[in-house]
């Protein structure tokens, strides 16, 4: 993240607060331990949640997201808690500039589907 936001590591030093040689060893993963006091410091001034950078989840800012507020089915929670569905791809589907237009377009998603379950009709026997 230090890279991604252009900071070498005395800038990030300066700005987080933290010892250079600290920041370097974290860095390496030549660290032993990491105390809890370094990780808020860093979770705060990246903006992440701590999961995140303990590399615990993929989600950055959202730890505690209500799953109501989602207004995913019942169906879809269990296929995610499952692992049926890759949520990494899922994820990085629904992220995709064009995916909201993709699912705007609904007559397009029917089309699609259908032509897929008709594709599967077709796989002659003994091939399934």
């Amino acid at each position: 993240m230090r890279i991604e936001r252009g900071l070498t590591l005395e800038q990030l030093t300066e700005q987080a607060g933290l010892s250079k040689s600290a920041l370097d060893d974290y860095e390496a993963d030549q660290f032993m331990d990491i105390g809890h006091h370094a990780i808020i410091k860093l979770a705060k001034f990246y903006g992440v949640t701590a999961d995140y950078l303990l590399g615990l989840s993929e989600t950055k800012s959202r730890p505690n997201a209500d799953p109501a507020s989602l207004r995913l089915s019942d169906e879809t929670v269990d296929l995610l808690k499952n692992r049926q569905v890759d949520h990494a791809l899922l994820c990085e589907l629904a992220a995709h500039s064009n995916f909201v237009k993709l699912v705007a377009n609904q007559s397009l998603v029917e089309n699609i589907s259908a032509m897929q379950i008709q594709n599967c009709r077709k796989v002659p026997a003994g091939r399934a």
